[in-house]
């Protein structure tokens, strides 16, 4: 019971991101926690963030946006040591509350009114890119910023999947090798991926299909939804 439990999980979040291109963590790792406890869980996503990210980069790279996603990983090599800076120093609830409430009041006002202005000048990828590392030093919550950024620019749904993947595969490794040297992996832990695997793969052809067929202004909508998620995510 419990390994349907875990797979089923794991799907659901899986769908979820080959529908919008990120979201394995956000849905998986809320849930997992409560079935096997953070640190399995920690280590299982990891596992699975890596794998899908892969593969939807491999499928979807040639609408990639190689200088804003160079740009967001130069940035967030930037901030990922002051991130750790400010784990080891300064109050967690600021920070992350503060972030938390201005994705909120951004997605909620972009769902109520007309889009925020378009954001286009090439520097914003450093600075959004410094903050996912910030963030992602100091709470491992790097996908909020890099979210909103690709929202900002307007980029259309293929571009948006493939250039979030070109940012996120690097540091999903880097997460992945230190879990491994770290001691987190185990039997079990491989085992429950090796069985997730299948049905992964289905469940991802299925969320990449049903992104091919959102037009794009539902997509855009879906998107703004899901910041909201996350700055509320954020506060708690």
């Amino acid at each position: 019971m419990e390994t349907a439990t875990i797979i089923a999980i794991l799907c659901l979040a899986t769908l979820v991101h080959g529908t919008l291109g990120f979201g394995t963590g956000l849905v998986a790792m809320p849930l997992l926690t409560l079935a096997v406890g953070v640190r399995d869980a920690t280590a299982l996503v990891a596992f699975v963030i890596l794998g899908t990210t892969i593969i939807v980069l491999a499928q979807s790279w040639r609408a990639l946006r190689w200088g804003s996603a160079m740009r967001l990983l130069v940035g967030a090599v930037l901030g990922i040591p002051l991130g750790i800076f400010v784990f080891t120093s300064a109050p967690v609830d600021v920070v992350q509350r503060g972030l938390g409430v201005s994705l909120v009041a951004i997605g909620l006002y972009s769902l109520a009114a007309p889009p925020l202005t378009e954001v286009q000048h090439p520097a914003w990828g450093y600075a959004f890119g410094f903050g996912s590392g910030l963030l992602g030093g100091a709470y491992n919550t790097n996908a909020p910023p890099v979210v909103l950024y690709g929202a900002l620019r307007r980029w259309p749904p293929a571009v948006f999947r493939a250039t979030l993947q070109a940012y996120f595969v690097p540091a999903a490794a880097l997460i992945w090798v230190g879990h491994g040297v770290t001691g987190l992996w185990t039997r079990e832990l491989v085992g429950w991926y090796l069985l997730y695997l299948p049905f992964g793969l289905a469940v991802l052809w299925v969320g990449q299909r049903l992104s091919e067929r959102l037009p794009e202004a539902s997509f855009d909508r879906l998107l703004y939804a899901v910041i909201v998620v996350l700055g509320v995510a954020l506060l708690f």
